[in-house]
């Protein structure tokens, strides 16, 4: 009876402590600009980008960076965010791979923090559109962007093909889709999960040149 009663009082705690988790924090004003939903809109938006496997992007740092930064926000996102517990763990994994397959082509360090690779990639982006390829040298600075600088600049204008990229961002784009047609995303519940995959933590689960 003891060891019973220990183990619904540490479930108990569990929740709690789940119940008073912090929202996620907002994403950039300019990551998806006006979108109700920013998660949602950054999944498509990626998805369009990259659904060539990124060869229209070539040549394009500013739309390449952006749509860098969003696909950045949704991995991170969906192992943050509560209202996402419904997506699929096998669409989570083929994300986080798809960020792997985009870290390496552009250079970023495998263990950099995704909201600063975001904000990094952000503003960059911005001083592209600007035409300002001195500050998008300074937004991208070694080591987090390797080589950084002007040299990583470039990369953004040569990424070459991202096949998991492409798959990834489509499965998550048709996956949101189907969720949509079957009320999923109407749900906050937090089913049973376990574990997490890459460098996210998936909780007890709940556009240019």
């Amino acid at each position: 009876m003891h060891r019973i009663g220990l183990s619904l009082l540490l479930l108990a705690v569990a929740a709690c402590a789940q119940m008073v988790q912090p929202p996620p924090p907002p994403p950039p004003a300019d990551l998806v600009a006006g979108a109700a939903e920013p998660t949602r809109a950054a999944i498509m938006a990626a998805a369009s980008a990259f659904a060539d496997r990124g060869e229209h992007l070539a040549g394009r740092p500013a739309a390449a960076a952006q749509a860098a930064a969003q696909l950045e926000f949704v991995v991170a996102d969906l192992s943050r965010n509560p209202r996402w517990a419904m997506m699929p763990d096998s669409i989570r994994l083929e994300l986080v791979l798809a960020r792997n397959e985009l870290r390496d082509a552009l250079g970023v360090a495998e263990a950099a923090e995704p909201d600063a690779v975001i904000e990094a990639l952000l503003r960059a982006a911005r001083a592209l559109r600007a035409g300002d390829h001195r500050g998008a040298a300074a937004a991208l600075p070694a080591p987090v962007f390797r080589p950084g600088g002007a040299r990583s600049v470039a990369r953004l204008g040569e990424l070459g093909p991202l096949p998991q990229v492409a798959n990834a961002t489509s499965l998550a784009a048709q996956t949101v889709e189907e969720l949509d047609i079957g009320g999923g995303l109407s749900s906050t519940q937090s089913p049973e999960r376990s574990g997490g995959i890459g460098n996210i933590t998936i909780p007890a689960a709940p556009a240019g040149y």
